[in-house]
């Protein structure tokens, strides 16, 4: 079976558990703005206490509009973030939604700059158009490579590229990355962690899983797009700590049930 006809079956099974949520269509909209504090190795003071905003898997289509999307936004830009990162899925399948969604992202304010990977939907949807669209708004696509934020000897953000259809290459994406540099990953899928553990990778931010987008209670998510069952939240792998973003979108039906889509901010501390 398809994970499409998965989600969908899930969405159907949780609507049966816990109808009036997803009736009334309160919890697709209902967004959690989660808070972390991240302590980073070598990053310099200039840096200390920089509020870098993660989106992940914003699905814009008929069943996440625009208008939501700019409410979100709207509400960042009240507090306006030092760095905006985006881990992938800004559409899915449908490319008229591409200049929308990009011009919306490029609207955030972050005076460190905007940073983002594509995700597998990006590209089956069209990724070089979205690639194209993203730098057009003020957003850089990291692909397989590094960019410094705050300057040489800031911090180094790595973006490698999607998993899912085969475009990652994180040992490019690494190159001339020292261990002794503040870094942090941005990766699609939380499956990259294993790899990345192993090019001693300290911290790492995905999406890609929805959080499973359909929780029942006392079991967990339905269905999940990790083949090491990642889910949502903190985890770690030998000497990295990743955290998988919930996302902002849904597929297909615009169900979520016990998993509220999720702005995730991380303040960046020096040691």
């Amino acid at each position: 079976m398809s994970r499409r006809r998965l989600m969908s079956l899930a969405g159907l099974v949780g609507a049966a558990t816990l109808g009036p949520v997803w009736m009334f269509g309160v919890e697709p909209r209902w967004v959690d703005w989660t808070t972390q504090d991240l302590i980073v190795g070598g990053l310099p003071n200039r840096l200390h206490g920089a509020r870098m905003l993660h989106l992940s898997d914003i699905h814009a289509s008929a069943a996440v509009p625009l208008d939501f999307v700019a409410r979100v936004v709207d509400r960042i830009n009240l507090n306006p973030p030092d760095l905006l990162v985006i881990t992938g899925d800004l559409v899915t399948e449908d490319r008229s939604y591409i200049a929308g969604i990009t011009e919306l992202l490029g609207r955030i304010e972050a005076r460190l700059g905007r940073f983002a990977i594509l995700g597998n939907h990006d590209y089956w949807t069209d990724g070089p158009a979205v690639s194209r669209a993203l730098e057009r708004h003020g957003v850089h696509h990291l692909r397989n490579e590094s960019a410094w934020v705050g300057g040489p000897g800031g911090l180094r953000l790595v973006g490698v590229d999607d998993h899912w259809t085969g475009n990652d290459d994180l040992e490019a994406a690494m190159a001339g990355v020292g261990q002794e540099e503040a870094q942090i990953l941005l990766m699609h899928s939380p499956d990259l962690i294993v790899p990345a553990s192993k090019a001693r990778v300290p911290f790492a931010l995905c999406g890609h899983t929805h959080g499973g987008q359909v929780r029942l209670p006392w079991y967990g998510a339905l269905v999940t797009p990790s083949a090491l069952g990642y889910q949502q939240g903190t985890y770690r792998h030998r000497g990295t700590q990743m955290y998988v973003n919930r996302g902002l979108g849904t597929l297909d039906l615009k169900v979520r049930l016990n998993c509220r889509p999720e702005v995730h901010e991380v303040r960046l501390i020096s040691p």
